[in-house]
């Protein structure tokens, strides 16, 4: 296993979820404690779906009304599980010795699929000494 791997595994322990592949249409989704990720995606891809749905089980109590059928509650749930994911791959690009004075963060939001900058942005001014 590796270390991102040990990584994913241990923030899916920490919040007592499972992890099971399927052939699907959807990348991911989060059902009753058990993250159903599609097969055959890429490591990369893999992580980033997980951490997603990790945001989704770490946040989504917090969030009022139901995911289904209400757009506000929707978006908020969706916002909160991307920032999640933003959150640890920005803590991981600085602990691999990354400069987030120099990262560009449109690139990076760009690798993730983020269509806001402006969150990988403010992720990484949280690295910044000031």
């Amino acid at each position: 296993m590796t270390a991102l791997n040990s990584h994913l595994a241990k923030l899916l322990n920490k919040y007592h979820l499972k992890l099971a592949f399927l052939p699907m249409e959807r990348d991911g989704y989060l059902v009753d404690g058990v993250v159903f990720v599609r097969e055959n995606l890429s490591e990369k891809q893999i992580e980033k779906v997980v951490l997603h749905e990790i945001g989704h089980a770490k946040n989504d109590s917090e969030i009022v009304g139901d995911y289904k059928y209400i757009g506000s509650a929707h978006s908020c749930s969706e916002y909160k599980a991307n920032n999640f994911m933003i959150h640890e791959k920005i803590k991981q690009f600085v602990a691999m010795g990354n400069d987030p004075n120099e990262a560009n963060y449109v690139n990076i939001a760009v690798s993730l699929g983020i269509g806001n900058y402006d969150e990988v942005r403010e992720e990484l001014l949280r690295y910044i000494a000031k």
